[in-house]
């Protein structure tokens, strides 16, 4: 027994000898994916006789990897931190390993995949959402994501993917316009209407493209609306006259909102014809249409039409797919470094475009690498963010030396403020309530209409506790802006350039009058300053001296200098924040 658990010890210091030996070749494989980057980009430098840009000082940098990685400032307190890991790779895998990234890159597929609570037809899309979430928490690989997503059929409580199709409910051509500007990067919008003036894109093709899904049902379920009219004439029967109408409405709310009334589903019967004022020499008005897909490997319709689904997702998320990799590609690159490498982010258009790129050699390697990761989003990022060159000076000039100086974005600049009332922002997590929801919305068959109603109660209480133990400033949450979607915060982000999710990444970065009236005078800035905040706090028990220097490396990352800390001697707190919030510091990723 002696020597067998020597045995057992042995080959358990093995196994971890190896897995550590493992580990350390990956992690080398991801170090030469980044120098390789760097090479590339040191070589394009030097061809056009331009120098690679210096290192960022410290601070810069750990401002700038908080802001891009898990979308806000640090605190004091992890700026200072930062001074304890030995290389700055430290620094961003913690990060990517954080909470904050899952919720940056909620934000990242919130704009692209236009992710609102309520879909159209009314339903709800909470459980779609909480959905995204979990996938982006589990790190599901890119490719498999999209094709659950393109793939998606049933309710929306028992397969919450089926919110994509929902979220266009009865508007199939846009729908396929919003698939492949999301997931190939082409704007076909166009040739919805008449061939495309710009890219060689015609009608009949788009129709082709459409045509992939036209067998996708989001329709009513029959069968669900029988048992509605029982539980409808039960309530009559039941409920007192002046109730009756009230009872009706809710129990018509709960199986709207439950998800019964816009079901995902296949009809092998529907097809898709061209429309009455088609125009073109390749068919005729009112003619039935085959599916073909326009690009890279052809895929054709065949005798099983309930293959039509899978059929076209397996050739979107495929290798050999023209664009599908270079189009999440330059994405990811451009939310790291603030510019894309192929011109318009929504319309890349077909391979051929790739010579147009900022540096062809550069975007080639990354689609390499994506592969080679498997689309392990997280790898991928991580190989990114550990390059030299984005941890270089910014480029003000977008000479591609270095990362882009940019304005933060609505979601960054409000996830800032929130940092710097509350501290630590992931601390709040909402209830995950898609189990509960399943829960509540049973087959409506099991049902009668006292237990409908009951339940539609029992969801609109779980509704209104979302926001459960979340943190106020003054009449606002005080939470990530992932988990707005309504309300003053919401309209707060609006005015910074926030995306409205009605159009795939439709925010921009302009600056407004309106935005710097806001922060001069909103409730948030006012909060900032208050003795509510942690800032205030946290100034109460330190010296002036010290109390300038936590107030501006709370800001902007950064101790005052000199000349700062005499110009600021005898000035107020509450006026300190108000100049640091206000400036172009504060708000630039620098």
């Amino acid at each position: 027994m002696f020597f067998q658990g020597i045995s057992i010890n042995i080959s358990m210091v093995k196994l971890v000898t190896l897995f550590a030996i493992l580990t350390v070749n990956l992690f080398a494989q991801d170090v030469n994916y980044s120098n390789k980057i760097d090479e590339i980009i040191s070589s394009d430098l030097k061809y056009k006789k331009l120098s690679m840009p210096k290192k960022s000082a410290d601070d810069v940098f750990v401002r700038r990897a908080f802001l891009d990685i898990v979308g806000r400032i640090p605190t004091y307190e992890e700026s200072i931190e930062f001074k304890k890991y030995n290389d700055r790779g430290e620094l961003v895998d913690y990060l990517i390993n954080s909470q904050g990234y899952n919720e940056s890159m909620f934000n990242f597929f919130a704009d692209n995949l236009r992710l609102k609570k309520k879909l159209n037809g009314n339903v709800s899309g909470e459980t779609y959402i909480t959905w995204v979430r979990e996938q982006i928490k589990k790190n599901t690989p890119y490719n498999k994501l999209v094709k659950n997503i393109l793939t998606a059929q049933g309710s929306i409580y028992s397969n919450p993917a089926v919110g994509y199709f929902l979220r266009d409910e009865g508007m199939l051509l846009d729908n396929v316009s919003n698939t492949f500007q999301a997931f190939a990067g082409m704007d076909v919008s166009c040739a919805q209407c008449h061939d495309h003036p710009f890219d060689d894109w015609s009608q009949m093709e788009y129709y082709e493209m459409s045509a992939f899904f036209t067998t996708v049902n989001t329709r009513s379920d029959k069968g669900m609306r029988k048992e509605y009219q029982r539980l409808r004439k039960e309530a009559e029967a039941t409920d007192k006259a002046k109730e009756t109408k009230g009872a009706l409405n809710e129990i018509g709310q709960f199986w709207q909102q439950g998800g019964y009334r816009n079901n995902v589903d296949s009809d092998l019967k529907k097809v898709l014809a061209l429309p009455h004022d088609y125009k073109y020499r390749d068919g005729d008005p009112g003619e039935v249409i085959k599916a073909i897909t326009p690009v890279g490997d052809k895929v054709r319709e065949t005798r099983k039409r309930d293959k039509l689904q899978p059929s076209f997702a397996q050739w979107m998320i495929s290798e050999d797919h023209p664009t599908f990799t270079a189009n999440i590609v330059n994405r990811l690159w451009n939310k790291a470094f603030g510019f894309a490498l192929i011109g318009n982010l929504n319309n890349i258009s077909e391979y051929d475009e790739l010579r147009e790129s900022r540096n062809d050699k550069l975007l080639s390697y990354l689609i390499y690498i994506m592969k080679e990761v498997k689309y392990d989003l997280k790898k991928f990022n991580s190989i990114l963010y550990n390059t030299k060159f984005y941890g270089c000076e910014t480029d003000p000039k977008d000479n591609f030396q270095g990362p882009i100086m940019r304005r933060m974005t609505a979601a960054q600049l409000w996830d800032s403020l929130i940092t710097l009332y509350t501290g630590d922002i992931d601390k709040w997590q909402p209830e995950n309530r898609i189990e509960k929801f399943r829960y509540m919305f049973p087959d409506l068959a099991t049902l009668n209409s006292t237990q409908a109603l009951k339940i539609y109660k029992d969801f609109k209480t779980v509704e209104k506790e979302y926001y459960k133990g979340a943190p106020k400033a003054g009449k606002v949450f005080a939470i990530r802006s992932s988990h707005i979607f309504d309300g003053r915060a919401r309209n707060f982000m609006l005015e910074f350039g926030g995306s409205d999710r009605e159009l795939i990444e439709n925010g921009n970065q302009e600056a407004n009058i309106m935005q710097i009236l806001t922060l001069m005078n909103s409730g948030m800035t006012n909060e900032l300053m208050s003795v509510k905040s942690r800032l205030g706090k946290k100034l109460l028990d330190l010296k002036r001296e010290e109390a300038v220097d936590y107030v501006f490396r709370s800001y902007i990352g950064r101790s005052p200098t000199k000349e700062e800390q005499q110009a600021f001697k005898g000035v107020g707190f509450s006026d300190i924040v108000w100049v640091l919030v206000n400036s172009h510091e504060f708000k630039l990723i620098i």
